[in-house]
């Protein structure tokens, strides 16, 4: 399957909605709202299948198939959502990666690798030095060039936002950075909690095994 990564626009709002809705349910992801997605819909990034866009090349290479059909016609399926991702700036040093969601049915396809390079690749270009993500599945991140750091180290997100996260007291996210100069961040320090609540609050997250 071929992917497109592009900027989000209105039009896509209500997959976005409903796909992050859907992991907020499995509790893997905080829930966007309809006016949270506008407000900051600059922010996003959509992947969607590139059928049609494919076709269109094909047919500038003259080898589209007979019976196949042209670019613009009713024969062409419309490019389908597949996954979005947001990066937030939060400082003039300090970008967050986001409300990164991939279709089910389209997971193991490299989708979501190619959102986050698509949102590291905008924070290059708006010239801030770190990102960070919180996540449940530190080894994705990893495998983008993240590294595991403690929350801690992260005030702008540790002091501003996460103390006012709905899931503030059931939290056992890790903190993933990533230098963009190439440096590496300080690593987590053998037994140092993981997660807002247990890094802040002391206790363990509410629903925790």
């Amino acid at each position: 399957m071929s992917v497109a990564i592009r900027q989000a626009g209105v039009e896509d709002i209500e997959a976005m909605r409903d796909l992050i809705a859907r992991y907020a349910r499995e509790d893997r992801m905080l829930e966007r709202s309809r006016d949270f997605l506008l407000e900051h819909l600059r922010d996003f990034v959509v992947a969607e299948d590139n059928v049609t866009l494919a076709r269109e090349a094909s047919v500038e290479r003259g080898v589209v198939r007979a019976g196949v059909g042209a670019p613009g016609r009713d024969s062409d399926p419309p490019a389908r959502f597949m996954g979005c991702c947001a990066l937030a700036v939060l400082t003039r040093e300090l970008a967050e990666v986001r409300s990164l969601a991939v279709r089910p049915e389209a997971s193991g396809r490299g989708i979501g690798g190619a959102l986050v390079r698509a949102c590291v690749a905008e924070a290059r270009r708006l010239g801030v030095r770190r990102v960070f993500a919180l996540t449940l599945v530190p080894e994705f991140f990893e495998k983008c060039g993240f590294a595991l750091t403690s929350l801690g180290r992260l005030p702008e997100k540790s002091a501003a936002e996460c103390p006012v996260c709905p899931k503030r007291f059931a939290c056992d996210e890790h903190a993933m950075l990533l230098h963009l100069d190439g440096t590496a961040p300080r690593p987590l320090v053998p037994g140092e909690p993981v997660g807002y609540t247990r890094l802040f609050l002391g206790r363990e997250p509410e629903g925790s095994r």
